[in-house]
């Protein structure tokens, strides 16, 4: 029985150290985001200046990678919130959303036209900007359309397969204001593959 007792604590002890380390790494990036560009002083303001892959490929640039999985998450709450938010018994905390409806919230998430993000540059780095991340508040000339929600549309979709509808429902129901932490900051998450992105944008201003 102690041994058991000491086991079940051991294991407790490791997913909340965990939990902080994931906690941790995304506050860190939050505030390099929302800092960095307004150390300098001085600051340039202009339209992104794309080069031909940037623009014309249909993949989402590597340093944009960790800004997209956090914008896609984010919406993904909103959705499963509007939804969770038009069931009575579910709004009470009665039941939960079924498959039918959670699957129906992510699909038409992904399938949002994505509008509302874009791109901005200050001081030579560029940055997706958008609902969700700090850098839509920052001033800058966004450039908006293009690309951009194409490419956020294939990521969304890419998380559907990857994790499936439930498996992201279940996590939005364990922690909902933090779905990006499984989504991007996991093991093979955008945002811990792309550290490099992160180091160059802190390096750059």
């Amino acid at each position: 029985m102690r041994f058991l007792v000491v086991a079940i604590l051991t294991l407790c002890l490791r997913d909340s150290a965990s939990g902080a380390e994931k906690n941790g790494r995304r506050r860190e990036y939050a505030s390099q985001s929302s800092g960095q560009f307004q150390e300098s002083g001085t600051f340039e303001m202009k339209s992104p200046n794309l080069n031909d892959e940037e623009f014309h490929s249909s993949h989402m640039p590597d340093y944009l990678q960790c800004d997209s999985c956090r914008a896609i998450s984010y919406q993904m709450q909103e959705y499963l919130s509007k939804w969770e938010s038009k069931i009575s018994a579910v709004k009470e905390g009665k039941t939960i959303l079924n498959e039918a409806d959670y699957t129906d919230a992510l699909e038409k998430c992904c399938s949002q036209s994505w509008d509302k993000h874009g791109i901005i540059e200050l001081n030579g780095v560029k940055r997706l900007s958008g609902p969700g991340l700090e850098t839509e508040d920052f001033m800058g000339v966004m450039m908006m359309n293009g690309p951009w929600p194409g490419r956020l549309f294939k990521m969304c979709q890419a998380y559907l397969g990857e994790f499936t509808e439930e498996d992201i429902y279940k996590e939005y129901r364990n922690n909902p204001d933090y779905l990006e932490d499984f989504l991007c900051f996991g093991k093979n998450g955008a945002c811990t593959k792309h550290k490099k992105s992160q180091t160059a944008f802190k390096d750059e201003i």
